[in-house]
Parts: C-alpha cells; sequence; structure tokens
C-alpha cells in the first residue's frame, strides 16, 4: 500500500531528500522505478515548489514513491512538516567485517 499517495502527494524536495538520503544519484532513482531520468530531473528541478500531481502524471509519481518507500524512506506530513525520514545507513568498520 502507497500509504504517502492516498495522504498527499511527496514535494519535489521530498522526493529530492529521499533520493539524497538512499545515496542514489538521478539514473538509479529513474532505473529503480522505471522511469525515466529527464522525469526525475524536471521534477527535482524545474518544480521544487510546484505541485506535482500538475507536471507529472500520478501513475509517474507512485512510481517513484513506491520505489523510495520500498527502500525504507517514508514520506512525513505532519503539524505543517513536510519530511522525510530514512533508515540508518550503517556501514561495518574493518574491525566487523570477517573474512
Amino acid at each position: 500500500m502507497v500509504k504517502s499517495l492516498l495522504l498527499r502527494i511527496p514535494t519535489a524536495r521530498q522526493i529530492h531528500a529521499a533520493r539524497v538520503a538512499l545515496d542514489w544519484n538521478q539514473q538509479q532513482l529513474a532505473d529503480a522505478s522505471g522511469v525515466g531520468i529527464a522525469t526525475i530531473k524536471r521534477i527535482e528541478f524545474n518544480h521544487r515548489d510546484g505541485d506535482l500531481s500538475v507536471v507529472t502524471r500520478l501513475e509517474t509519481l507512485k512510481r517513484i514513491v513506491v520505489t523510495l518507500e520500498g527502500n525504507g524512506i517514508e514520506f512525513v506530513f505532519k503539524d505543517g512538516y513536510e519530511g522525510v525520514l530514512f533508515p540508518a545507513l550503517t556501514k561495518a568498520t574493518p574491525e566487523e567485517k570477517t573474512d
């Protein structure tokens, strides 16, 4: 279930922040979601403060949101705050690695 789209459509800033939190470049998000890179670029940079449902098809937004949420991102809309929660990305230290 795509809870973010049921409540509110994530903003371009939220989508950008989610991508960065996952340490993905635009091409990686495009590939993972099956959306063209031109669409990702248009969303992130040309429509930062606009209503994405006006400039992008809802099905396209759904694919992006499902991909990001499937990788641990949670879009937050609470008390006038729009943000992104993401899992802590931990890397094993050399001492933790086993050969």
